[in-house]
């Protein structure tokens, strides 16, 4: 790459967020380079497991038949976990034809997203870390990346959870502790039929469960599990701000989750192949200011604008940050038709989020990480259902009626029924 080459628009990053802009300014017929610090595309990044395939196949042609999936999500389980015993609910989609999320090795489907967006006419560079955005007179210009200074009309900052270029250049501020959750992870190799055998779920069939209580010490947060092919994802999810109050060990946190007796004989006999750890965003959709998201020849999409979704039972990321990156390109494009790049021109990007299904979500859970954070949910709750259920099924020769060994349980945990049914109404208005 020449110093003082010219592109129509430079993204930085090649995430999710980074080569949705991409793939849409290709297909318009922009001149798109993305530039990646890691090796190759996907190196760099890290995730739970999931994706959601709404907005892929609504934009991508043959996404379902093309898409490198692992395993099809077919069963949803919740589970509550104390230290020794567990409490499951299940959901099993019973239909053949069923592609809402699939299981994947973030890395393989960021090089296939990649390779669709060379088709369209992008250029991906990989191994090069972008060291500056360039501004004159307030407007984006270009970046400064391996020495070079390379041009171009507009900027798209698509670090991810870590957009140090975009705090450096005074377009976003740091993240505070209640903002973002640390995510840490093991990627579990297994024989794939025992993976179906003691999940009990048919050859491709993916399965994703969520637990909550032991796996986090019982502090906001939970622990997932989702399958692979020949691996399971296993993990816990702790808002920052609670890890640091509790003094949480994170590393201890999953090697004792691994020990639990539930978890214990789902891994048994497994191999560690990865460990990994990373910040995921948790901000409330109230906290951002959508008019900071852009400026003068300058965007910030995807985990850099915080556009991570968690209603409890449902996580979405990889999707928002495509459709983010695609909502820029939209409003790239129509800049481009009015002859500047503009703060003024480009607040179309604004308008087109505030418009999109996707920030109307955010916004209808916008008090979820609120009630979610209330620390009876994960602690007196859990121990108190464990123990109800423990209680009703174990026979002792004492008589039992249902409503007395609930009242035992929740006033052995102090919790009364005005706290139960407040914190019922809160679910159900704000999740």
């Amino acid at each position: 790459m020449s110093s003082g080459e010219k592109f129509d628009v430079i993204i930085i990053g090649a995430g999710a967020s980074g080569l949705g802009t991409a793939y849409m300014l290709s297909k318009y017929g922009f001149n798109v380079l993305v530039i990646e610090r890691g090796e190759r595309v996907g190196s760099k990044n890290v995730y739970g497991g999931r994706i959601y395939s709404y907005v892929f196949n609504s934009l991508i042609d043959n996404f379902v038949k093309e898409v490198p999936v692992e395993r099809w999500v077919k069963k949803e389980r919740i589970s509550l976990l104390n230290d020794s015993d567990a409490l499951t609910i299940e959901y099993s989609v019973g239909r053949d034809e069923y592609n809402n999320s699939f299981t994947a090795y973030l890395s393989s489907f960021l090089r296939w997203l990649s390779k669709k967006v060379e088709e369209q006419g992008a250029l991906i560079l990989t191994g090069v870390k972008v060291d500056k955005i360039l501004f004159e007179d307030n407007k984006a210009y270009g970046v400064l990346a391996g020495g070079d200074r390379i041009l171009a009309d507009v900027v798209v900052d698509a670090e991810g959870i870590n957009p140090i270029l975009a705090m450096e250049s005074g377009l976003k501020s740091d993240w505070k502790p209640s903002d973002v959750a640390l995510g840490i992870k093991e990627v579990i190799k297994m024989p794939k039929n025992t993976i179906e055998e003691r999940l009990n779920i048919d050859e491709n069939e993916g399965l994703a469960q969520l637990f909550i209580g032991f796996p986090t010490n019982y502090v906001p947060g939970g622990g997932f599990l989702y399958t692979n092919r020949d691996t399971i994802t296993l993990g816990i999810v702790v808002r920052l701000e609670h890890a640091i109050e509790g003094r949480l060990p994170m590393r201890d946190l999953i090697e004792e989750f691994k020990q639990h007796p539930y978890i214990r004989r789902i891994i048994k006999g497994g191999t560690v192949l990865e460990y990994s750890a990373h910040l995921v965003p948790e901000i409330s959709i109230k906290d951002i200011d959508l008019s900071r998201l852009y400026g003068n020849g300058v965007l910030i999409v995807g985990d850099a604008a915080g556009f991570v979704l968690n209603t409890g039972f449902t996580i979405r990321g990889v999707d928002f940050a495509f459709l983010s990156g695609v909502l820029a390109a939209e409003a790239i494009k129509k800049a481009h038709d009015e002859g500047k790049y503009t703060k003024e021109t480009l607040s179309y990007y604004e308008e087109l989020l505030r418009t999109s299904p996707m920030i109307n979500e955010l916004f209808m859970h916008a008090n979820a990480q609120s009630f979610l954070s209330t620390s009876m949910l994960y602690n007196e709750y859990v121990k108190a259902l464990l123990e109800f259920f423990n209680d009703i099924y174990t026979v002792d020769g004492s008589p039992k009626k249902l409503s007395s060994v609930l009242m035992k349980s929740l006033s052995k945990n102090k919790i009364s029924l005005v706290t139960v049914i407040r914190d019922l109404v809160r679910g159900l208005i704000n999740l």
